[in-house]
């Protein structure tokens, strides 16, 4: 099946909601929240589309309206934990249709086997069905979901929060993510739901961040960063400019040298005067300074960002390599920042071993600096060029000879004010002038 969508409701409303009676920290409500956002994102990953009935905690809506929102979805799955008189009692139970529509207990027995094998309850998962004295769906949030055609929904019963081994099992944030993971895949496996390829970000590339948002996020972890032969903003646009040289991406190789260096902090076995930003040579073991240098910033910067490339593609470098450990990479053996820990690559290979997340720690950095708002310097409107100003006595004159038919063209002699004129020109009016008082 394909384009599956899943209707989850997390069971009661508010964060304080049945409250355990042997562990007083707990509460179902609260419990049933953070697990529907677990399995959410979980599903989501296996490519379900997924709706929740509530948007918010806090919102109050009736059980049946809750089951109605599940209309156009496949399954409707509500969470819950269950409650007893008897301390012994630890199994979990799912209530399905109480006809088994569609084989539905097929899917709930699936279930709630897993979850009882997940919290090591006492006794086996198991389904169940009730049925109110109409004969329909007991639990309003089934009787709605039934209502508005959805073919498989469910009730489930996380074992009992009258038991404090179950209960204690489900205060642990750790334990909740492992049920969502769990619960996902039953549901994938049911449904053959296939999950969506992880996008990765390729270390090859235009960069996206600014030299400005690099520096300035730098300088918002250390205000003093530790570089002897340029400033950082300088740093920060050499990183831009190598790398789009060689086609890397320059602010994920910024981002790296954040955490190699730890914001040019150093105290390592790299020492500020070697321009080496990113631990080039530096091996277990090797004293202070005892890794490579490089003359210049520019080359330091270069050597990092072959050295990137050596890793992240196979095509040949543009300028002179500078990188001593160029040639001792596998080429192209991790194109995606997340694989340049060899923990994480499933080739084995990466510029750390084992490097277990230190892909994704650059990837950290380097959002941060993507986020990283530049101030914008304010820009002044053009000014409007100033009107000329003349005597009064100028523009009447102008006004007088015109209306007396002295001056036929007005705008040539508008624009001639404050200017010079040649003799000619004024005895031209003066002659015209002459010429009317005689008529």
């Amino acid at each position: 099946m394909s384009n599956i969508k899943i209707c989850l409701d997390a069971g009661h409303v508010g964060s304080n909601y049945n409250q355990s009676p042997v562990v007083k920290t707990y509460f179902e409500s609260a419990m049933n929240w953070k697990l529907h956002l677990y399995l959410k994102a979980e599903l989501e990953k296996r490519g379900f589309e997924v709706i929740t009935t509530r948007a918010d905690q806090n919102t109050d809506l009736t059980v049946y309206s809750r089951g109605t929102a599940a209309k156009g979805c496949n399954v409707f799955i509500s969470l819950h934990s269950n409650a007893c008189g008897t301390e012994s009692v630890d199994y979990p139970v799912v209530y399905r249709a109480y006809d088994n529509q569609n084989n539905a207990d097929e899917l709930a027995l699936s279930l709630a086997k897993m979850i009882g094998q997940l919290m090591g309850t006492t006794q086996a998962g198991r389904t169940a069905t009730r049925k109110n004295d109409a004969g329909g769906e007991y639990y309003g949030v089934l009787r709605g979901a039934r209502a508005v055609g959805v073919p498989f929904y469910m009730l489930i019963e996380h074992s009992f929060h009258t038991n404090t081994k179950a209960t204690k099992w489900l205060s642990v944030d750790a334990n909740l993510k492992k049920m969502a993971v769990a619960e996902a895949d039953i549901l994938a496996a049911y449904f053959k739901q296939e999950a969506k390829p992880e996008s990765k970000t390729e270390i090859m590339g235009e960069p996206v961040a600014t030299a400005a948002q690099m520096a300035l996020y730098c300088r918002s972890k250390n205000a003093s960063p530790q570089l002897t032969s340029c400033t950082l903003e300088e740093l920060a646009q050499l990183f831009i400019e190598e790398g789009r040289v060689e086609g890397v991406r320059g602010d994920v190789a910024f981002a790296q040298s954040l955490k190699e260096t730890g914001f040019f902090k150093y105290g390592g076995i790299v020492l500020p005067s070697q321009n080496n930003y990113a631990g080039i040579g530096a091996l277990n073991g090797n004293a202070q300074g005892q890794a490579a240098s490089f003359p210049t910033p520019r080359i330091g910067v270069r050597a990092q960002v072959q050295h990137l490339k050596a890793y992240a593609a196979a095509s040949a470098l543009k300028n002179e390599c500078v990188d001593p450990r160029f040639s001792l990479v596998a080429r192209g053996s991790a194109p995606y920042v997340e694989w340049l820990g060899a923990a994480d690559n499933p080739n084995g290979k990466g510029w750390a071993v084992p490097g277990k997340g230190y892909g994704e720690g650059v990837l950290s950095l380097l959002d941060k600096i993507i986020a990283q708002e530049t101030p914008q310097t304010p820009t002044e409107p053009p000014k409007e060029p100033d009107e000329p100003t003349f005597p009064a006595w100028q523009t009447d004159g102008l006004k007088a000879l015109t209306e007396a038919g002295v001056i036929n063209s007005p705008e040539y002699w508008e624009g001639k004010l404050g200017e010079n004129i040649t003799v000619g020109e004024v005895l031209g009016i003066l002659g015209k002038t002459f010429a009317k008082l005689t008529e």
